[in-house]
């Protein structure tokens, strides 16, 4: 093989890497995207079914707005990206795994198939009527996507993911202990706050990961 060909054959290599890795970017961050306006996009809707322009006291309520299909929608197409990422991970670290570290990607997971399905949980179930499933799949997507961010180390967002991870929790924690232990009755601070704050703390870090991964992949395959 001579020089240009090595030259075509290394031009080809980053065309795919990069394509591939955009694949996943995108994915990544319209995930994010979708996560931090659910809440705005559902008040809005309910606000213009309604007229009432008032929030409701978490985003599981909106399940009982008159266009609910909004609330449905929403979640299961972040439902169905999550179960989507996760299986596009692990497909490629199985095929590539002695090539790319991606191992070393926090969210970069198949625990993402476990995060999508708890959101479509929340969808089947809602917290009047199945009180402790609702709860059961909204505590794994929270709690889950908070301890993914706290639980795995070696990778350069240590620190990140260990601020974010920590307020996630603590945001869910102050509603709680505000909920029953300070303001039992109108609590301003309401549980639709503190999962919105969750949402945002967890699509940041999605796309913060998202960027670092990037960078590491097209390393590894062009050096």
């Amino acid at each position: 093989m001579n020089i240009q060909e090595m030259k075509a054959t290394a031009a080809a290599a980053r065309k795919k890497v990069v394509r591939e890795v955009d694949h996943f970017a995108k994915a990544e961050r319209f995930i994010a995207v979708i996560l931090t306006f659910t809440p705005l996009v559902l008040f809005l809707t309910d606000t213009c079914e309604t007229t009432q322009g008032q929030w409701r006291s978490s985003i599981s309520n909106y399940v009982f707005m008159p266009k609910s299909y909004w609330f449905g929608s929403l979640l299961a197409l972040a439902g169905a990206l999550f179960i989507f990422n996760g299986a596009q991970h692990m497909s490629a670290q199985q095929e590539e795994i002695d090539q790319v570290k991606r191992a070393k990607s926090r969210f970069g997971k198949g625990y993402n198939i476990i995060f999508g399905v708890a959101l479509f949980g929340v969808i089947y179930f809602d917290h009047l009527n199945h009180t402790w499933l609702h709860y059961i799949f909204a505590g794994t997507f929270f709690g889950g996507c908070a301890l993914a961010m706290l639980l795995t180390k070696n990778t350069p967002l240590n620190t990140l993911g260990n601020v974010l991870g920590t307020l996630t929790l603590v945001s869910l924690g102050v509603h709680f202990l505000l909920e029953y232990g300070v303001w039992k009755q109108h609590n301003p601070f309401t549980l639709l706050w503190a999962e919105w704050i969750g949402l945002v703390l967890i699509a940041g870090y999605f796309i913060a990961e998202s960027l670092q991964r990037d960078k590491e992949e097209i390393k590894a395959h062009l050096y």
